[in-house]
């Protein structure tokens, strides 16, 4: 774009945001003001940007421009920025931030965001984009909380019954507001069986966030009925041979390459680690336990190729999904290391345990009844992954450490079955008490996309 403006030739020239999260001050730092706010819409238009070659500064004058135009808050950004989702609905950085811009310009966008949202033939991900704005200016705006609330309940109505991934989002939107006055048309939703399980869980996970039951009553569903597969190895496509330890070596060469002192460094700490979730009252999603693996979302690994990423992502799917499938059949063996003295039965254990651990961090609160079986479970598991433990170890005999060793089996599994005893299901019916008014991260695998366009839809 040819302009004379100082403040535009600066953004055209500041390439690839260096954090997503900690936007600059635009305003302050480059002096934009409401004046600008034309040829700022004039280059968020501009179609020569988007021909440019990739390695370009200019082609993420995009992206600091819609940073921009939130920043100042001029409704006169409204129409050009939402009718740009039929464009950019599958940009990550756009998934990521644009309903947070709609949110900062306010609720002055929310008779435009439910126009397009009625409007038929989008591409689903476009409607995503407008359910994240909607929700954006509520928890920005809780006077307006309401309102989108009753625009989501009006949808939930008749709701496009083939786009999953948008009603999913959608209970995950209502999830976030606390949405209790939802819930019949939420248990409507699922009974219609059009929800992407992977966006917020099963209708059991959604009613125990809400408040209607305090645990599950049935097993949680596995990977491949979050995402609607029959086969839980079908859907992978990945070329693996019978034998368990092609995936386990792809795993094992993974975490050796790019993990570190942070990350979950072996097989059978990874093994640990599902464990727990398996055991775990609530579903723990991907998009929660995958940065785990690497310590963190600031050690994801810059992988080397898309193939790397995908084998990798779609191996380490195998082995959760085996590992929920053996808890649910009663049928789990801890996958421990053997010993370094082939006349010992002493087995290695201690990977596994600080896997079980790292998993645990990730339940959250629990109720004293559900802290005592859980402390019966941890009392073996804890000598091998504390300085409390080890220390008590060095007084014992192997047989004593064999015993501990050989109780983890069966006190996990006791902790898996703890949770899913038969309670009976909360099938109230929420009160309206006041009348009604009129999870995009990006991919933990390291892919660069967002989770829902990435591993989330494998």
């Amino acid at each position: 774009m040819n302009s004379d403006n100082p403040k535009i030739q600066t953004l055209l020239t500041l390439g690839e945001p260096d954090n997503k999260r900690n936007w600059p001050n635009y305003v302050k730092q480059y002096g934009f003001t409401l004046d600008d706010v034309p040829t700022l819409l004039m280059l968020y238009a501009d179609e020569e940007i988007d021909a440019m070659d990739s390695d370009r500064p200019e082609v993420w004058a995009q992206v600091h421009v819609w940073r921009t135009l939130g920043q100042l808050g001029n409704e006169a950004s409204i129409v050009p920025i939402i009718q740009s989702f039929d464009t950019l609905y599958d940009d990550d950085y756009a998934q990521s931030e644009l309903p947070e811009v709609i949110g900062m310009i306010g609720p002055a966008a929310i008779p435009t965001l439910v126009d397009y949202w009625q409007q038929l033939g989008k591409n689903e991900f476009s409607y995503c984009l407008a359910v994240d704005a909607l929700c954006e200016i509520a928890k920005r705006y809780p006077a307006h909380r309401l309102q989108v609330i009753d625009i989501y309940l009006d949808y939930m109505k008749h709701p496009y019954t083939s786009e999953r991934v948008l009603n999913g989002l959608l209970i995950a939107q209502l999830m976030d507001l606390k949405a209790v006055e939802a819930i019949d048309e939420i248990r409507s939703m699922f009974a219609l069986g059009c929800v992407d399980l992977s966006c917020a869980g099963d209708l059991e996970e959604v009613e125990i966030d809400l408040g209607f039951r305090t645990r599950r009553s049935t097993p949680k569903p596995t990977f491949a009925e979050m995402h609607g597969f029959e086969d839980p190895f079908e859907p992978l496509k990945v070329e693996l041979n019978d034998e368990e330890d092609d995936f386990f070596q792809v795993v094992e060469n993974c975490l050796l390459r790019y993990g570190s002192d942070d990350s979950i460094l072996d097989i059978s700490e990874l093994d640990g680690f599902f464990a727990a979730l398996a055991c775990a009252p609530i579903t723990i999603m991907p998009s929660t336990w995958m940065p785990v693996i690497w310590g963190g979302e600031h050690l994801a690994p810059e992988w080397e190729s898309e193939q790397e990423i995908t084998e990798f992502s779609k191996s380490i799917m195998l082995h959760y999904n085996g590992v929920m499938s053996d808890f649910q059949g009663q049928e789990y063996e801890p996958l421990f290391l053997g010993g370094d003295h082939p006349s010992s039965e002493l087995l290695i254990v201690d990977e596994w345990c600080e896997g079980f651990v790292k998993g645990l961090n990730l339940w959250g609160e629990m109720k004293p009844q559900d802290m005592k079986q859980l402390e019966i479970c941890l009392y073996p598991i804890r000598h091998f992954c504390t300085d409390d433990g080890f220390e008590a170890l060095a007084s014992m005999s192997d047989s004593e450490i064999y015993q501990l060793q050989s109780s983890i089996q069966s006190k996990v599994k006791a902790l898996h079955r703890h949770f899913y005893k038969f309670v009976k299901r909360a099938d109230t019916t929420f009160i309206h008490a006041t009348p009604k008014v009129g999870r995009n991260e990006p991919c933990p695998c390291g892919s660069g996309k967002k989770y829902k366009k990435c591993c989330g839809l494998n």
